[in-house]
């Protein structure tokens, strides 16, 4: 305790008081008193992470406007899918360099539930995602709507054109596992109809999906843009899924306090952008949404 009110420049007494109006307050002891000293109680030790939470936020709003203020550049952390980076380019980048003058920006690519994991541990700004669940401490505007497609390597003499959601189900699919918005949103639809989901293989990428659905593996329900490359090769058939068909919704994902990040209303305009490329791209079916 004397080390602490020495670093506070403030008396023992007046710090214990403190403590002891905030255990008061709380309901709960923080500090356990012995011969040797104090330590932190659980309870305590909780309190200490969350304030240091609250003080690392405090520096970092301190550091954002004090970047505002001298006019240096700031560095944005975008997430995206691997979907959206095939369909838009990497040329997003120099295209914010055009709108936005001074923001250095950073594309991490991974799956929509990582992207929200790193949201949340705040190794991202912001970030494009297909992302069902939105913790509350975030703000989501919806941008899009995109249709899935039905997945199978090209053979000749098979079948294309739409196809049926049962008949999707009936077989044998590669998902990227069960976090992934694409398996949960089949699992919600076959729950919504009374029918059963055949999960073939699971895995990891999208890499191992389209390996497995190029030697006749198995199919996959994946997005266009995943698939562009072996589309264009003519060595996968994609069929829109039809009755019901499967969709998912492209969302900006930003902290609620965007102070903090950096974000400002010109970013929308380039979030705005990337929607309109993303909706007049060739071959995906998507809805740009109000």
């Amino acid at each position: 305790m004397s080390g602490a009110a020495k670093e506070l420049h403030v008396a023992q007494t007046a710090l214990g008081i403190q403590i002891r109006n905030l255990e008061e307050e709380l309901g709960v002891a923080l500090l356990e008193r012995h011969s040797r000293g104090v330590r932190a109680t659980p309870s305590g030790e909780l309190l200490r992470l969350h304030a240091e939470e609250i003080l690392a936020k405090v520096d970092e709003a301190k550091r954002a406007v004090r970047t505002m203020a001298a006019g240096r550049n700031s560095t944005v952390r975008l997430g995206v899918t691997p979907s959206i980076v095939r369909l838009v380019g990497d040329e997003i980048v120099t295209q914010l360099g055009d709108m936005l003058p001074g923001t250095n920006l950073h594309l991490i690519e991974d799956f929509s539930f990582v992207l929200m994991r790193q949201l949340q541990q705040g190794e991202l700004n912001c970030a494009l995602t297909f992302a069902l669940d939105i913790d509350s401490r975030f703000s989501r505007r919806a941008l899009l709507e995109e249709d899935l497609f039905f997945f199978a390597a090209k053979t000749e003499g098979g079948e294309e054109g739409p196809i049926t959601f049962r008949e999707v189900i009936s077989h044998e699919l590669a998902l990227t596992g069960t976090q992934d918005v694409v398996t949960r949103t089949l699992g919600a639809i076959c729950e919504r109809l009374g029918m059963t989901l055949n999960v073939a293989y699971e895995v990891q990428s999208i890499r191992a999906v389209k390996n497995l659905v190029s030697k006749g593996a198995a199919a996959a329900v994946m997005p266009w843009g995943a698939a562009e490359g072996e589309i264009t090769k003519g060595e996968f058939v994609a069929r829109r899924i039809i009755s019901p068909a499967v969709v998912r919704t492209l969302a900006f994902v930003a902290p609620q306090d965007r102070a903090l990040t950096g974000i400002g209303p010109d970013f929308d305009a380039f979030i705005d952008a990337i929607a309109d490329r993303l909706c007049s791209a060739e071959g995906p079916i998507t809805r740009k949404l109000a």
